[in-house]
């Protein structure tokens, strides 16, 4: 297997989906990759954020995107989907992430997320877990339609990979993540990290952790700092504290000889 160039996380969001990369050589900092998706019928465009949402079209919409190639079994995943929740919204699912959780309903089981009760709905049914893995497999496709030309060395199987998970996902919440990424053709060695501690992370790259003013922070009795990560999401909201040590800040040898008179 190639060498990884890159380590690439993934934010698999209940309303939003992001990915972020960054090379393992070098000094260079994160960035986050533009998603290509559906914004029209007939039109492309490119985000940051790719919304977490699914629209199954029915046989003449398709015949309408991608100039007929698309068929009416192909799910469209992002904005043009969002969008398509308010006009039919018995094609429309979205929220999969919490779906496959209990109380709601079995992983494997297939839902319509909005309109149920109509014969639309009946129609347009998904699993959970089909539909998160959907979600995955367009993030992958994005990384190769931008990076796979460069060899395989460059393919998105060869790199790093890290998902974030809710703070608040137990052991099996975190299996069923694994399983759609599974599902979606993801390398076995994937990582699941959660979300408030990748914040955190993201934190302390932007103000460089070894600075002057992160080690000017208030500091406890043992000499450690202390970081609360209040993370509002789509469908879940969490608060995680962490303690973390940061060098102490040292007198140069002037200021030194300067105290010392």
């Amino acid at each position: 297997m190639p060498t990884p160039r890159f380590s690439i996380g993934i934010d698999l969001g209940t309303t939003n989906c992001a990915l972020a990369f960054v090379p393992l050589d070098g000094e260079a900092k994160s960035e986050i990759l533009g998603l290509p998706q559906w914004e029209t019928l007939s039109g492309i465009t490119e985000s940051s954020a790719l919304p977490s949402f699914l629209y199954l079209p029915d046989e003449a919409v398709a015949d309408q995107i991608k100039g007929g190639a698309a068929t009416k079994e192909e799910w469209i995943v992002g904005r043009l989907a969002r969008k398509k929740a308010g006009e039919t919204p018995g094609r429309v699912v979205h929220s999969a992430k919490i779906l496959a959780l209990p109380p709601h309903v079995r992983p494997h089981g297939a839902v319509s997320a909005l309109g149920t009760g109509n014969d639309i709905a009946r129609t347009s049914k998904i699993s959970p877990l089909r539909a998160s893995a959907l979600i995955l497999s367009h993030l992958k496709g994005a990384w190769n339609s931008r990076f796979a030309h460069g060899g395989p060395d460059f393919e998105f199987d060869s790199q790093e990979i890290t998902v974030t998970v809710p703070a608040s996902f137990d052991a099996a919440a975190q299996r069923l993540t694994l399983m759609a990424a599974q599902e979606a053709g993801f390398p076995e060695a994937i990582r699941l990290l959660e979300e408030p501690q990748a914040a955190l992370y993201s934190w302390l790259e932007q103000h460089n952790f070894a600075s002057d003013w992160v080690s000017k922070l208030p500091r406890d009795n043992n000499g450690m700092h202390h970081v609360l990560v209040v993370d509002i999401g789509g469908g879940t909201s969490d608060f995680s504290l962490f303690e973390f040590h940061s060098p102490k800040p040292q007198l140069c040898p002037r200021n030194q000889a300067a105290g010392s008179r």
